[in-house]
């Protein structure tokens, strides 16, 4: 198991069972997006974390490795056909890699931000916010037939909340997620390690879909930014 920086109050053991059974990159990439939108509000009540807020970060994550690095994503991820569909600004499209720098990602994110994501943020979010959390209900959930999990995940969150304390809860209206407090809080003060400790099970799982390429990790980020 990953060693943790250790926490009384939060089940770190679940914590570290966030990636199993992943099909597509989808987990990955939203606990990243998750932790980066915390580690920017630091100091501040994160609150609502808005789906299409988390789409954003989620395809800024992913345009590098797909539009440089041109890696796999998956047989059933459908990132690399989402970006596909967007359009960018030619500087960031077509600009040499060592040259890319944080405030070309920053730039990036705001174009994203402007795009029509309706769609895409349904078709993201369609199942990942749910099924990242699962395993802290998985008594709850045994034998429960596919169809209804997302709705009894989404009670349970709530129910649970104060108790059981899962990472987030979902909002009234379905346009995001609430994270914890105290999630927030370890999420904010232990980013570096666990930043480091979601990107290398990303690499190991994107490592399975390239296997004919090597150093994985060094084509998920621009030179400059590793």
């Amino acid at each position: 198991m990953t060693s943790f920086p250790p926490s009384k109050q939060l089940n770190l053991e679940v914590l570290g069972r966030l990636f199993e059974k992943t099909t597509n990159s989808y987990k990955y990439l939203f606990f990243l997006s998750i932790l980066n939108i915390v580690h920017q509000q630091t100091g501040n009540s994160v609150n609502l974390l808005l789906y299409q807020t988390l789409t954003v970060e989620m395809l800024t994550l992913s345009w590098y490795p797909h539009f440089y690095s041109q890696l796999s994503f998956g047989t059933q991820d459908k990132i690399p056909e989402m970006l596909n569909g967007l359009t960018y600004s030619n500087f960031l499209q077509f600009k040499p890699p060592q040259q890319l720098t944080q405030n070309d990602l920053n730039q990036l994110r705001k174009n994203l931000a402007l795009s029509p994501l309706d769609a895409l943020t349904s078709q993201l979010m369609r199942y990942v916010p749910y099924r990242l959390i699962r395993p802290f209900f998985e008594l709850e959930l045994f034998g429960e037939k596919d169809g209804k999990i997302n709705r009894k995940i989404r009670e349970l969150s709530e129910d649970y909340f104060e108790s059981r304390k899962p990472l987030y809860y979902f909002d009234v209206e379905n346009q995001g997620i609430l994270i914890h407090p105290e999630w927030q809080n370890y999420l904010s003060t232990s980013y570096n390690l666990l930043w480091d400790w979601a990107f290398w099970e990303w690499v190991d799982y994107l490592q399975a879909c390239n296997p004919k390429i090597s150093d994985i990790a060094s084509r998920l980020l621009p030179p400059k930014i590793i």
